[in-house]
């Protein structure tokens, strides 16, 4: 682990030296190049500071859908296996295996979890 600065300060300097740029050029497109990279970093700060919650309770959420299953202990194994559980779920839904009793269940899983991306990608709009 690294002392200081850690991510996240590094995270947050380049966001506002990206912001004041945006701010103070006089080209559109410099402003607009500035924004886009300062909103990217913030986006990182937030999947930094939530993702992991995020995450733990996709898995509950699909563990309930498609049964328990242990998640890898590696952060990016973790990931790629969420994504599986993800590609399973949508050919389970494709063939039908929600329908009705199951239906209610799916959506709050479905809800819950692309709320939480929302309140990564722009909590603005997370209302």
């Amino acid at each position: 682990m690294q002392d200081r600065p850690d991510a996240r300060e590094l995270l947050e300097a380049l966001e506002e030296f990206m912001r004041e740029r945006s701010e103070s050029s006089q080209d559109r497109f410099d402003r607009f190049q500035f924004l886009v990279a300062a909103n990217s970093l913030s986006i990182l700060q937030r999947e930094l500071q939530m993702d992991d919650d995020f995450i733990r309770d996709e898995w509950t959420g699909l563990d309930a859908l498609l049964g328990a299953e242990e998640p890898p202990v590696r952060i990016l194994d973790r990931a790629a296996r969420l994504r599986e559980r993800n590609g399973d779920l949508c050919d389970r839904i494709e063939n039908g295996e929600f329908d009705g009793q199951g239906e209610d269940q799916l959506l709050r899983h479905i809800y819950t979890t692309v709320f939480n991306k929302v309140r990564i990608a722009n909590p603005r709009e997370a209302v």
